[in-house]
């Protein structure tokens, strides 16, 4: 018996332990991601706006007179052919030949060479809120998919020393744990100028609607920085050419939003696609997916089809025809409303992919 119960006190307290180790160290990365997310805000934006304010009006409790209906819009539903979407961007990719990021390394030589260009964290029309949650204090490493190694050649450091010098207005000490975090999420804080666009023309009509800030939860994401938030993120891809890293996507987090503010702003994303400018999804774990294309044009069907076994889909079989393989033929919509996607769109039981 008294074995038993000393086994029980030494359980009993090896869960408390491992509770007060797990609480500390998550307490500590939101203390760090706040207060590196409010420097961020001072340092990107040149005007008064506060990233403590925005956040608690993008959280504030919402009014009766916001409810309704929620009304997903095709153009915002997975396609009948599960991968059509991902092969969209895949194949957008692939068109243009972009770069798809490594690691911070290489995202620091974007930077400098102007590719990917800094997001402030707030202004009067969005805010990032959660950009960068998963950075950690590490310091910087060479990634590929077998394992993360040191950095030996000193021409590959150079791009991120240069950065650490002068980025967003500040200048970072690269040994010093936690100015390696705060430069993470600064780093992660950027994307190509054709999705800035989108952001400000969303954010803008968004604002105008229902004065609030609208909440960017994601950005540019290495495939380095994309592998360690696939262990909480099952949305976060792993395919060769995954969309965030190539600084063309961004996520909008619907989570705090009344239905009346997400049925206007999937109407404004679909007439966004339908100009053939994104691709876009409502995802199921709160986000909406969007893609920029480089030039606003969609790319065509065949180029679509061709990428479906890049963006994951099984190779077809061999008496399978290519027609087959394609979604249906669009159809148009009646009097005004413009026309459906190419792709036939269904419901939202199967997973997102991205």
């Amino acid at each position: 018996m008294r074995r038993r119960v000393l086994l029980v006190l030494i359980l009993v307290v090896a869960g408390v332990a491992a509770w007060r180790i797990f609480r500390f160290t998550s307490e500590r990365r939101n203390r760090l991601f706040q207060s590196a997310s409010a420097w961020s805000s001072a340092a990107t934006n040149s005007a008064t706006y506060s990233w403590d304010e925005a956040v608690e009006k993008v959280k504030a409790p919402r009014g009766e007179d916001l409810g309704g209906v929620l009304d997903v819009p095709p153009e915002l539903k997975h396609y009948e052919e599960r991968y059509w979407f991902l092969a969209t961007q895949v194949a957008e990719i692939e068109k243009y030949n972009v770069h798809t990021v490594q690691d911070y390394l290489d995202l620091a030589a974007m930077i400098d060479r102007g590719e990917l260009i800094p997001v402030a964290a707030v202004t009067e029309n969005y805010i990032l809120l959660g950009v960068g949650q998963r950075a950690d204090e590490e310091p910087f490493t060479k990634f590929d998919e077998e394992e993360e190694t040191s950095i030996t050649d000193p021409v590959e450091y150079q791009a991120l020393q240069k950065l650490a010098k002068n980025f967003n207005g500040r200048s970072f000490d690269l040994e010093n744990p936690y100015d390696r975090h705060v430069l993470k999420i600064n780093m992660l804080s950027t994307i190509r100028p054709q999705a800035l666009k989108i952001i400000d023309e969303v954010s803008a009509v968004y604002h105008q609607r229902f004065n609030l800030p609208l909440p960017v939860s994601s950005l540019v994401r290495p495939e380095q920085y994309q592998h360690s938030l696939r262990r909480v993120n099952r949305n976060a891809v792993t395919i060769d050419t995954p969309p965030h890293s190539t600084g063309l996507a961004f996520d909008i987090d619907y989570r705090y939003m009344s239905v009346a503010e997400q049925n206007f702003l999937m109407s404004e994303l679909a007439r966004i696609k339908n100009e053939g400018r994104i691709e876009v999804i409502r995802e199921r774990n709160a986000n909406y997916h969007v893609f920029a294309f480089v030039n606003g044009t969609r790319p065509s069907d065949e180029l679509v089809s061709a990428s479906l076994e890049k963006a994951g889909a099984p190779p077809p079989e061999a008496n399978h025809t290519e027609a087959k393989a394609k979604p249906e033929k669009p159809q148009k919509r009646v009097g005004k409303r413009t026309q459906r996607p190419r792709a036939k769109a269904r419901g939202n039981s199967r997973k997102r992919r991205r």
